[in-house]
Parts: C-alpha cells; sequence; structure tokens
C-alpha cells in the first residue's frame, strides 16, 4: 500500500501536495508536514494503521484536483 501511496503523491501538483501534506499533519497529529514528507511519504515508513485512510484522503484530494483542472480548462 504504500507504493500505492507514493504513486498518488507523485500525481499531485504542488498546490495538492501541500494541502495533503497538512491534511495528514492535523488528522494525525504529527510534528510537521516536512516529517511526514520525509519519513512517511518519501522514506516509506508510514504507520500501517494510518495507510487506509492516508489512501482515502489522497483519492478525494485528486479527484478535486482533476476538478480543478477541467474547471479551468472550461473557463478558458
Amino acid at each position: 500500500m504504500t507504493e500505492n501511496i507514493k504513486q498518488m503523491f507523485s500525481k499531485m501538483n504542488d498546490e495538492t501536495r501541500q494541502e495533503a501534506l497538512e491534511c495528514l499533519m492535523m488528522e494525525f497529529n504529527a510534528k510537521s508536514t516536512k516529517h511526514i514528507q520525509k519519513n512517511w511519504i518519501i522514506g516509506g515508513r508510514i504507520p500501517e494503521d494510518h495507510q487506509e485512510k492516508i489512501v482515502h484522503i489522497f483519492q478525494n484530494l485528486l479527484r478535486i484536483q482533476i476538478f480543478r483542472i477541467n474547471e479551468i480548462k472550461v473557463n478558458l
């Protein structure tokens, strides 16, 4: 599941990534967004009991990202 989370994170644009990290920090009472990115996402040391929730959060954020991109295309 860790690889799936990494792949989803890599598909996020900068804005969505920052939103994801902030959301995870608040959801899991983590120290900082840098800690989550460095240790959990890049380092692959995501606590197993958090993985399912992270997948759910990332899926929703990617849906929102796609919606925002499509909205921009329509408004052009």
